[in-house]
């Protein structure tokens, strides 16, 4: 999927931003088409950052003193 062209209508970008804004940062182009025919190019201007940092963003910038659920423990030969 890196490198592909994703078209989409200004709707559906609208609708799917953040998932589409992922997509453009791995390095993909979108084009959105409007109601009367115009094209539009969505592409990210630096670097996409790596997995580790997407993750780090997913949890949180702020640490709450609280630990991260595991599945640690639950199933059948739990100890």
């Amino acid at each position: 999927m890196y490198g592909m062209t994703t078209t989409t209508t200004s709707r559906e970008f609208i609708r799917n931003f953040a998932r589409l804004k992922k997509v453009a940062a791995n390095g993909s182009e979108i084009i959105v088409r409007d109601r009367k025919g115009g094209t539009f190019v969505f592409r990210a201007k630096g670097p996409a950052s790596s997995l580790g940092e997407q993750l780090a963003d997913m949890q949180g910038a702020l640490g709450s003193g609280i630990p991260i659920k595991s599945l640690r423990g639950f199933g059948r030969n739990r100890p």
